[in-house]
């Protein structure tokens, strides 16, 4: 199997003893406990809201794989796609728009639990772990009958070092190959989500099936989420128009939308009055979308950064002031 033969070269390049009989000795051991990280799905198909384009692809997804036996078995799609084990899926697109969400929509309608990556305890700062780490997740996974979700994913999927000058660098490609070969390997569900889908190596692309851009929501989506975070025992101003909220705010996501009415519901609670009198009304809404708005708009200033410079640096001429005379030209 060269396949597994080449994956055997990577990991007793990084010091990792691997058997040749193309099995492991004993299952791969991870330096993490995965177990806090599988759960039960926690959102179905009818909680997301979706811009159309968006909602379109996600039932194409769920129809390859509900009618798997008929398009890949009956009607010979799987001689065609015979190196196509693992259905690979990539959702990319601005933060919260819903992408972590539909990847638990998935695994909710395939009646599967999903497995979340946590980067920050996948990687490890020794020669490699982290690949070892990488197979762990996959027979984890597999062991559980799980979908793999890897949120940030541009961490595991960056392009490869061209220019290797130290182990580091030798670590972070030997991640990418490992990677590589597990999708090329793996059959089951792995889902990826990313804000910076042009950090990707092209391999990794190449071996995506489907791509799903996630769009902050149009005003009719806005409009639904607005409603959707609205507990029915919520007291709610009957004055509220969420529709006008979904118009006058266009620069919003699904997260946004979320935080401004638990600060809308908190705000009605602090105020001054019996607790029967309270209600959630339209300026509480407004008011509490204009700050988290506000709070976006600081975090994306772009930080000024000064360069120390050496040598002579030519300074523009110093304006006159009032009252000199100008010099005489030249």
């Amino acid at each position: 199997m060269p396949r597994l033969d080449k994956l055997h070269q990577f990991m007793e390049a990084a010091g990792e003893p691997h058997s040749r009989n193309g099995k492991d000795d004993k299952p791969t051991e991870s330096v993490i406990d995965l177990a806090p990280y599988l759960r039960e799905p926690q959102y179905s198909l009818s909680e997301v809201i979706l811009p159309e384009t968006t909602q379109r692809q996600v039932s194409l997804i769920l129809a390859e794989l509900k009618h798997y036996e008929l398009i890949y078995h009956k009607w010979g799609m799987a001689e065609k796609h015979k190196h196509d084990k693992a259905l690979c899926i990539n959702f990319w697109g601005p933060p919260g728009t819903g992408k972590t969400m539909t990847a638990e929509v998935l695994a909710h309608e395939l009646g599967l639990k999903i497995l979340v990556v946590p980067y920050a305890q996948i990687e490890s700062k020794y020669v490699g772990e982290t690949p070892k780490n990488i197979e762990a997740v996959f027979e984890f996974a597999k062991a559980h009958n799980a979908v793999i979700f890897f949120d940030e994913a541009d961490s595991f999927l960056g392009k490869r070092l061209e220019n290797v000058t130290q182990s580091a660098d030798t670590s972070v490609n030997l991640t990418r190959s490992v990677m590589l070969m597990k999708l090329s390997s793996y059959d089951g569900i792995v889902v990826f989500a990313t804000n910076l889908i042009r950090n990707y190596d092209p391999a990794f692309i190449s071996r995506i099936r489907w791509q799903v851009q996630f769009d902050l929501p149009d005003e009719a989506a806005r409009s639904k989420i607005w409603q959707a975070q609205i507990p029915t025992q919520l007291p709610v101003e009957e004055a509220v128009d969420f529709d006008q909220l979904a118009s006058q705010f266009s620069e919003v996501s699904g997260r946004d939308i979320k935080k401004a009415v638990l600060q809308a519901v908190v705000a009605a609670a602090s105020e001054e009055k019996p607790d029967a009198d309270k209600c959630v009304t339209q300026p509480h809404f407004t008011q509490s979308i204009e700050e988290v708005l506000a709070g976006k708009k600081a975090a994306e200033k772009t930080e000024v950064k000064l360069t120390p410079v050496s040598g002579d640096v030519q300074l523009p001429p110093q304006p006159p002031t009032a009252g000199s005379e100008p010099s005489a030209a030249a």
